[in-house]
């Protein structure tokens, strides 16, 4: 097949959608609907009806239709999620509520987070009529008691429908309301791929939403009404009698198509041509719909195309169910298909409505989201409801066909082609020429250095890293359980574009986890094992502490040496310094301790990784000063070697790691024994006769533990001046220089000095004088919450880091597997190990950029957590309860959930002079609680941190001088912004009478 992009205006791809419709949360199950036949239509039970308040006489005429096509969780929304309050949520259009979180959701399902983008995002969309406000909002007392009009406007204003989803997902490109009925949303889609191919975005965000309230109470058909008399809505069907309203929307992500191929983006479908037009006058009537403009819309889609009408093979209609509507509506197409042809019926005709019913301002975009999925899958879902054609459209004589039962795209050789039109009431006309996808040229893996050899079992052998968040635990652990749900069943995923889309697609929240896997099977296991989900909550970043060792089981590192480019590029430069073999390095017992750990530390930070100080066990402390630029490579690759030789010359009889602090051991140690090592408050490592030293015991007799080390220690009496003088003029000949960065000295446990790297003695006392690593591991942690990151094979210096760090802080991580014997180890464990650790540093909030180049991919979006928030309206005037006094006042309660007519608050009322007065922060409480819609207000609560804006302080001022009669102005708000404070600040000016 060849992609055949025609000569047209620059083609714009659909990298993303998102849909909530009647019978269909997310697009994934629309799809699901739509290939099964489907239909969303609810029967409404004459039971349900009269609860819901529908007349019993109206429900028991013969023309009352009891159907809908309904859509869940209206009331609800995930506020938290978006930066609400509970009461901005309640105080906004169910609409707009929606049609923001499509357009997050369609980010998503692109795989793009909007803050790492580095263009600018427009939105483009319209919706349905205000009802929520009038009917809800309005007829609520107690609401519109401490509500002015302007809070009320910003949730609920047409002109504040598209500024509200820029604002709470800050997007910066051009935020355009589009309102020409229901032809809404397919126009914005036009307009904003005219917006791309104008420049004046990057990505734009189209589509629009219509919500009916009530809707689930049925309709009372009429003669000539456009409500169908059955409840079916039959498109071209010689039954079809009109149509059902429904309620719900989509929203599409575009983007210029070569920039789309240049990101790596999933192309679902291309628009190539698009164009809007308006009947005029050219008709019977204001709400008819024209032939002409109808016909002059699609030509010239078609025409700006640069397509042949000849090759589009599907069109999503307009089509209604009305039989007039319909006929009008072929008449046009046929007048533009069929132009030119004698053959009949090779275009199949459809229409989403006979699904889901009429989406009024959301239909167009979920006509183009079900013929992008159709294009997208190679399938063509069948138009419900249809068994003979009207005869009025006598469809024999045209080009079209209804397409009745789902079927396979026919095959051919160039790419498929397909419209959507879309007309509204007033005559405004939408026309969208779409092509299938061009194939995705398949990438090849990172270039690596070397090849890694796929770990046993595994198909797809790389390691990868898959990373979840959420703003709860139980949505993160939701999260999880979808990812690994989509790759148990999705064998068409690269599991290295499943990493690259967490890793740059999604927004970070605070509630993480993190697997390591290798291939599908093994990462849905992981993802199910809470074992395997490494899980923590983000809060500031920790300060990272990277930890050198001088000692290492060889060889050491060859799977990163393998598996990762900034570490074989840095063991490179050292082998290039040491005039040796890369692998031949690694397997040095004295230089591989130093080339892992430099070659450790460059990888860290070509993942973002900026330590706030290094540290250094003994000759580990080489590589610090390295980093810092104390010695450039050569030279202190030269010193490490020579200080391992000297090490060696004056190593001690044995040594032993003991379980006591270093000055308890100063008065216990036997003869010819050092301490060379502090380790920690109760751990030191000490030298000297093998007997004495294990039966070492405290005054009492007790026995002190005690265990032998396997590793080379220099006896301290055995370091002689010779030693000393030749360590001291290889490190003149070096010339140290100042640090360029901080590190930690082993030698003091101090924040090391530009007099000590410059100092020669420095240096050798590494050779004689006692390692204060315990000391130093303190200081660190006094600088505040800290992650250590050994930088080495093994885990030992994070084991002695343990002894120390907090338990509710970051656990002491290791890059590199621990083993006894490195001959046998598995070099992938080496990569696996050190995700590991990334994962876990990313879980505590310290920003990553782990990962190479990938493609993005669908996945499963946010686990919303939608709880309500709803206004009620007031029970009609004869169920209302008697209330006296002033006007009521909303209770966090109610605009939190569901606000019921005539709620009073706590503290509402002005006090009286002549009755017991409560603390005046007892009664500020619940004026806080309703105009902020959160239920518990603490002492140090900030007003405007929770959610307190410009607007409510100005209802904030009017009700305290309601409630206590003294006059805050604004200033004295942002002054006073605490409970505790502004009470305070109330009480001194009703003392000053102010």
């Amino acid at each position: 097949m060849t992609d055949d992009l025609t000569d047209g205006p620059e083609p714009i791809a659909v990298i993303g959608m998102a849909c909530r419709v009647p019978g269909a949360a997310a697009l994934a199950r629309f799809w699901d609907n739509l290939v099964a036949g489907r239909s969303a239509r609810t029967e409404l039970s004459r039971e349900h009806l009269l609860r819901a308040g529908v007349p019993a006489e109206q429900v028991d005429d013969p023309d009352f239709v009891p159907v809908g096509y309904l859509l869940d969780d209206v009331e609800n929304f995930d506020a938290a999620l978006f930066g609400m309050t509970p009461r901005e949520a309640a105080l906004a259009d169910p609409q707009h509520r929606l049609f923001l979180e499509l357009c997050h959701a369609a980010l998503e399902h692109a795989g793009w987070d909007p803050a790492r983008f580095p263009g600018d995002i427009g939105v483009y969309g319209g919706r349905g009529m205000e009802t929520y406000r009038w009917q809800h909002i309005h007829a609520n007392r107690a609401i519109m008691a401490v509500t002015d009009h302007t809070t009320i406007g910003n949730g609920n204003h047409a002109d504040t429908f598209t500024t509200l989803a820029s604002y709470h997902l800050n997007l910066r490109g051009p935020s355009v309301g589009v309102y020409t009925a229901c032809s809404t949303s397919l126009v914005a889609v036009h307009t904003a791929a005219e917006a791309l191919r104008a420049g004046e975005c990057d990505m734009a965000l189209a589509g629009g939403v219509s919500i009916e309230l009530p809707a689930d109470r049925g309709y009372l058909h009429r003669e000539g009404a456009a409500d169908s008399a059955d409840g079916h809505c039959r498109p071209f069907d010689a039954a079809a009698s009109g149509v059902v309203a429904g309620s719900g929307g989509g929203v599409v992500l575009l983007k210029r198509l070569a920039d789309a191929l240049d990101d790596g983006d999933h192309v679902y479908a291309v628009v190539l041509g698009n164009a809007v037009n308006n009947d005029g006058a050219a008709k019977v009537g204001f709400t008819a719909s024209g032939v002409a403009g109808q016909a002059a819309a699609i030509a010239n889609a078609l025409a700006t195309a640069g397509v042949d009408p000849r090759t589009v093979t599907y069109v999503e209609a307009s089509a209604t169910g009305s039989p007039l509507g319909d006929a009008i509506e072929v008449e046009a197409l046929t007048s533009v298909y069929g132009r030119g042809r004698a053959d009949r019926q090779w275009c199949a005709l459809g229409s989403v409505k006979s699904n889901i019913g009429h989406l009024s301002q959301g239909a167009g975009v979920v006509g183009l989201i079900k013929t992008v999925l159709a294009l997208d899958h190679g399938l063509l879902p069948a138009s419900l409801g249809f068994t003979a054609p009207n005869p009025a459209l006598d469809l024999a004589a045209t080009p079209f066909y209804v397409n009745a039962t789902l079927a396979g795209w026919e095959p051919g050789t160039t790419a498929h082609r397909a419209a959507v039109s879309s007309f509204g009431i007033g005559g405004t006309n939408a026309h969208v020429v779409l092509q299938q996808a061009p194939a995705r040229v398949p990438e090849s893996a990172d270039t690596l250095p070397h090849a890694l050899p796929p770990q046993a079992g595994s198909s797809e052998g790389r390691p990868q890293v898959l990373r979840v968040s959420a703003r709860s635990a139980a949505a993160r652990d939701t999260a999880a359980a979808r990812l690994a749900d989509r790759l148990a069943t999705a064998g068409d995923l690269d599991l290295a574009d499943v990493a690259h889309t967490l890793r740059v697609g999604r927004a970070e929240h605070p509630y993480r986890a993190v697997v390591v896997a290798t291939g599908r099977a093994d990462a849905v296991a992981a993802l199910r094992d809470p074992q395997r989900r490494l899980s923590a909550v983000a809060a500031a970043p920790p300060r990272v502490v990277l930890l050198f060792g001088d000692q290492a089981a060889v060889p050491a590192g060859l799977g990163l040496y393998a598996a990762e480019p900034a570490f074989a590029e840095a063991v490179d430069r050292c082998a290039a310094a040491a005039g040796r073999e890369a692998r031949d390095l690694l397997s040095d017992p004295l230089l591989a301790p130093f080339t892992v750990g430099f070659a450790m530390a460059r990888l860290w930070q070509s993942w973002g990784v900026r330590p706030a100080t290094m540290l250094g066990h003994g000759a580990g402390e080489y590589v610090a000063a390295t980093l810092a630029g104390v010695f450039d490579l050569p030279a202190a690759l030269r010193l490490v070697a020579l200080h391992g030789r000297l090490q060696r010359e004056a190593a001690a009889d044995a040594a032993f790691t003991v379980s006591a602090s270093a000055e308890k051991l100063a008065a216990l140690l036997p003869p010819q024994s050092s301490i060379v090592a502090v380790d920690g408050p109760a751990s030191c490592v000490v030298t000297g006769p093998a007997e004495p030293l294990e039966r070492l015991t405290e005054p009492s007799g007790r026995k002190i533990g005690t265990r032998r080390l396997r590793t080379v220690h220099p006896s301290p009496s055995a370091v002689t001046e010779a030693m000393a003088a030749e360590l001291t003029a290889a490190v003149v000949a070096a010339s140290p220089s100042a640090p360029s960065s901080p590190y930690l000295s082993c030698r003091t446990g101090l924040p090391v000095t530009a007099d000590q790297t410059c100092d020669p003695a420095y240096w050798a006392g590494l050779l004689s004088e006692p390692v204060l690593f315990g000391p130093a591991i303190a200081t660190a942690l006094a600088g505040g919450p800290t992650a250590f990151l050994e930088c080495g094979p093994g885990r030992r210096l994070a084991g002695l880091a343990q002894m120390q760090a907090p338990r509710d802080g970051v656990p002491p991580l290791h890059s590199l597997p621990a083993t006894t014997d490195p001959t046998a180890a598995d070099p992938a464990d080496d990569v696996v190990t050190c995700y590991a650790a990334a994962g876990r540093l990313w879980a505590h909030g310290v920003p990553l950029t782990l990962g190479g180049k990938g493609r993005r991919v669908a996945l499963p979006g946010y686990p919303y957590e939608r709880t309500r928030h709803w206004i009620e309206p007031d029970p009609p005037p004869a169920a209302l309860p008697t209330v006296t006094g002033t006007a009521p006042t909303a209770t966090a309660a109610a605009v939190g959930g569901a606000v019921t007519g005539g709620a009073v608050a706590a503290g509402g009322d002005t006090a009286r002079a002549d009755t017991p007065e409560p603390g005046v922060a007892a009664v500020l409480a619940p004026i806080w609680s309703s105009l902020l819609g959160i239920e518990r207000i603490r002492p140090d609560d900030d007003f405007f941190a929770i959610g307190g804006t410009s607007l409510t302080a100005v209802q904030l001022v009017a009700q305290v001088r309601a409630s206590f009669g003294v006059r805050l102005s604004m200033r004295l708000i942002f002054d006073a912004p605490t409970l505790d404070a502004m009470a305070r600040t109330i009480e001194q000016r009703r003392a000053a009478k102010v």
